[in-house]
């Protein structure tokens, strides 16, 4: 076990009120969301608004996490989970503003698995106490102690960024191809093809993303243990979930795939990232845990 860094109570005050106010904003832009997709236009632009700030305030529970904990706040469900999310929120804002705003009904959605994302870290604990989301701000363990985490662990986020936002557009696509055009929420959303190219460019950065974790893992676990790759379980489901999105791009630029095969390939992805994430941790024994 690390070692626990002291934190003044007035700097966990300040770093558990960031958290509690960004994750409440983040529900709330959520429910606002929600009255958008059943038609109440107006609360898009305060749903907007919501979100921005949410991140905002999340952004500087990071930093805050960083000052307390002494280093980069990469450690742990806990501080991964929240580098996560963050990460996802970023990028969507990020293609939203390169696409001048053609995919802000994106957002809609994603504060929605944003929500389920909070969920992990907040609600799951509570109910399953075997499952231990470690809020304490630790050391690092000696084995970490090296400028390859920052690298790594930030490719991993940004990875998965991408495929939540791939999977997003997923579901979009999924309910865009199924509803009346004329029925909330298909009214408001972009067609088919347009949801499709949002999925492909989020999947596409994600797999950069995905590549990149994986290279700097093998270049860092060689350094650490002698060894390129051990086939410890939370490598093998990160490199199945990099298999499936490489199946998915090269069935989509050699093979044309478009459509339910294509968006059956990225919900398959992201079964598989959300197992890396999650279930690894807690069903497989391995050396990748570290809280």
């Amino acid at each position: 076990m690390s070692v626990i860094i002291e934190v003044t109570p007035t700097a966990l005050l300040v770093e558990n009120t960031l958290f509690t106010l960004s994750a409440a904003l983040y529900v709330l832009a959520a429910v606002f969301h929600v009255l958008l997709l059943s038609g109440k236009k107006k609360a898009g632009l305060i749903a907007d608004l919501i979100f921005k700030t949410g991140f905002l305030l999340h952004t500087a529970f990071i930093v805050t996490r960083g000052i307390n904990v002494r280093r980069v706040p990469f450690v742990g469900h806990y501080e991964f989970g929240n580098l996560f999310i963050w990460a996802t929120v970023l990028l969507y804002f990020l293609l939203k503003w390169r696409r001048r705003g053609k995919f802000n009904i994106v957002g809609a959605f994603l504060t929605l698995i944003v929500v389920l994302y909070l969920s992990y870290l907040i609600v799951v604990p509570v109910l399953f106490p075997s499952i231990n989301i470690d809020r304490m701000h630790r050391a690092l363990k000696p084995v970490l102690r090296s400028s390859w985490l920052k690298i790594h662990v930030s490719a991993s986020a940004f990875g998965y960024a991408g495929f939540t936002l791939a999977f997003t557009a997923a579901v979009m696509w999924l309910l865009r191809s199924r509803l009346p055009e004329k029925k909330y929420p298909a009214r408001i959303m972009p067609d088919c093809s347009t949801v499709e190219e949002f999925m492909y460019s989020a999947a596409v950065i994600g797999f950069l993303f995905q590549s990149i974790m994986i290279i700097t893992g093998a270049v860092w676990a060689d350094i650490s243990w002698g060894r390129y790759w051990g086939w410890d379980p939370k490598e093998v489901w990160a490199l199945i979930t990099w298999f499936v999105y490489a199946v998915y791009l090269h069935a989509r630029l050699t093979r044309g795939w478009t459509g339910g095969r294509a968006v059956a390939l990225v919900l398959i992805g992201w079964l598989a990232m959300l197992f890396t994430w999650t279930g690894v941790a807690w069903w497989l024994t391995g050396i990748h845990s570290f809280g």
